[in-house]
């Protein structure tokens, strides 16, 4: 995490991939020269659930979800409150070695319906 709360991940300076963590080579090609790169510490989730049977140290149930962030980064957070549905938007802040994922508070006008006689906000697929 930075100063200014974003969280750092990598960019390969060989292949331009992002990545986590932030040590060792890139997992696309294995190149070890790449850059830091702040993107914002928000996320969609892409699949929440409970560990029933988590690994020795951790409380069960443990919820995990996997979350994107900006750039196309995946990482692997532990869920704090509420286990968050698939698409909801989610903050996350480094720990240590671990990543926390919490629901994001909603801003101002998020989540409202259109106005009558506007039309609904058009959906493009991730690519």
């Amino acid at each position: 995490m930075t100063a200014d709360g974003s969280l750092e991940v990598r960019r390969c300076e060989t292949c331009q991939s992002r990545y986590l963590p932030t040590d060792g080579p890139c997992p696309q090609c294995g190149g070890l020269a790449s850059l830091p790169l702040a993107v914002p510490p928000r996320g969609s989730v892409l699949a929440a659930t409970e560990l029933q049977y988590p690994a020795a140290g951790w409380t069960a149930p443990h919820p995990i979800a996997l979350v994107e962030v900006a750039e196309g980064v995946r990482l692997l957070g532990i869920v704090e409150g509420p286990l968050p549905a698939t698409g909801e938007l989610v903050e996350v802040r480094r720990d240590g070695e671990v990543y926390r994922v919490r629901a994001a508070p909603r801003e101002r006008g998020e989540g409202d319906s259109p106005k009558a006689g506007s039309a609904a906000p058009s959906f493009e697929p991730p690519r």
